[in-house]
């Protein structure tokens, strides 16, 4: 795969459950990820982590970086104790059905507790015994689906997604690519002289969400043959046919960006069209060579996205290639 070219989008499921190594909870997991995989998706078993580094590398990253969230709230220790009274109390609750008896996966309750506040996409289903509408799920919404037989699970789970539509072919980020054929190449009127335009595309991956105030920079530019960085300061690239520095991308829409741009009679400098009156705010970049550029694209509501791409700049006008 060259660079800068995506692969195809397969929606990230972020999968919550106990991981009990004592029980079965670890197979019931692995099974729920090969049945996902079959559909389609991207799944992501959540590991308990023991340090705020691990929380905010693994956890925090996977699910600011998932499109789903299943939840699965296995029993866990039963919330009376065992006095002559309690145990008299816990039979006569436990003749009343539906009346539970056991905490659920408090990891598990707090992952559910992000994922509401990120707005992500929920299944809940929670084993038959657990206190119904305990912790977070008794402020959210989710109508947790009660269920028996920890080894129909993964079946259930395939089936409740499909009957919601969850579709695997879409993610919730922004991604720069480019066709190595995009060029267009016109007369510059100011000028009087032809000049090639190479662009890249920012495309919005999300299914419905508008991609707000997007911003493309070039982050670094470097010599592949020395491996020597090119120094330049931080500006806005335009977009293609645009006019301001910030433009919204649609849902599953891309719109092109003016990488860069060369002229016929001086086909080895490379010219950037961007928001600066200033020289020092570009690379200069004169002589023929291999290079790497890498942008980068920033937006009010989805994470920042880069792509590098591989620039072969020709002493020929014709012959200069970016991929």
């Amino acid at each position: 795969m060259a660079k800068g070219e995506t692969a195809e989008a397969r929606a990230r499921v972020f999968i919550s459950c106990g991981q009990n190594k004592a029980s079965d909870e670890v197979s019931i997991a692995l099974g729920i990820r090969d049945r996902l995989q079959e559909l389609g998706f991207d799944p992501y078993i959540a590991v308990q982590e023991q340090s705020l580094r691990g929380l905010k590398e693994n956890i925090f990253e996977q699910l600011r970086e998932s499109e789903y969230f299943v939840f699965v709230d296995f029993k866990r220790e039963r919330l009376c104790g065992f006095s002559a009274d309690s145990i008299l109390a816990w039979c006569l609750r436990s003749l009343k059905p539906g009346n539970p008896v056991h905490r659920g996966s408090l990891f598990s309750h707090q992952e559910l507790a992000i994922a509401s506040y990120l707005d992500m996409p929920v299944l809940a289903f929670q084993e038959l015994g657990v206190k119904r509408d305990d912790g977070i799920l008794g402020f959210l919404q989710t109508n947790a689906i009660p269920f028996t037989d920890r080894n129909l699970l993964p079946n259930v789970i395939a089936d409740e997604m499909q009957r919601r539509s969850w579709n695997p072919h879409w993610k919730n980020d922004l991604v720069i690519e480019r066709n190595p054929a995009q060029r267009s190449d016109t007369r510059l009127v100011d000028i009087g002289k032809e000049a090639g335009f190479f662009h890249i595309n920012v495309r919005n991956r999300h299914r419905r969400k508008i991609a707000t105030n997007c911003y493309v920079y070039l982050e670094k530019a470097i010599s592949v043959e020395s491996g020597a960085e090119i120094p330049f300061k931080a500006v806005e690239f335009r977009w293609a046919g645009y006019d301001q520095p910030n433009a919204h991308v649609p849902p599953q829409k891309a719109r092109p960006v003016d990488a860069f741009f060369i002229l016929r009679d001086a086909p080895t400098r490379l010219l950037f069209n961007t928001f600066s009156t200033a020289t020092d705010f570009v690379p200069r970049i004169e002589a023929a060579g291999q290079y790497e550029l890498t942008y980068l694209v920033a937006s009010d509501n989805f994470p920042i996205a880069r792509a590098s791409f591989t620039l072969s700049l020709d002493t020929s006008f014709d012959r200069t290639t970016l991929v």
